[in-house]
């Protein structure tokens, strides 16, 4: 025979508490995994921002080596073509006899003001 108290039943009340502990412990259970999961896409897109931010920097520092690279080709340019005049206007050039004399003429100004400080004991 059965004893069927309905609602009033001690077993069918234990049955159905112990049924909604487990579905609570399952809630627990899935929030808990939740929190993990949102922790971890955090951290990705903490490590995203920080490689966005890298790469900007990295980015930055070759557009302004680019341009000083530009610069500096544009010097070299420069400097070739004057080393080229300079090389044209070689030993022999007027240019190159005058400046000899002048050193020469300096040269000798300089010796002769340390032969007056010589003879004036200094």
């Amino acid at each position: 025979m059965k004893d069927d108290r309905g609602e009033l039943d001690l077993t069918r009340q234990i049955d159905e508490l112990k049924s909604k502990n487990d579905n609570n412990i399952d809630l627990s259970v899935l929030i808990d995994q939740h929190k993990r999961e949102i922790w971890g896409w955090k951290m990705k897109e903490s490590q995203w921002i920080k490689t966005t931010n890298q790469l900007e920097g990295t980015k930055r520092i070759v557009e302004e080596l680019a341009t000083k690279n530009v610069e500096l080709k544009k010097e070299n340019t420069e400097l070739q073509n004057e080393m080229a005049i300079l090389k044209g206007i070689g030993n022999n050039s007027p240019e190159m006899r005058e400046l000899q004399r002048d050193n020469k003429y300096l040269a000798k100004q300089v010796e002769d003001y340390r032969e007056i400080l010589r003879k004036a004991g200094l």
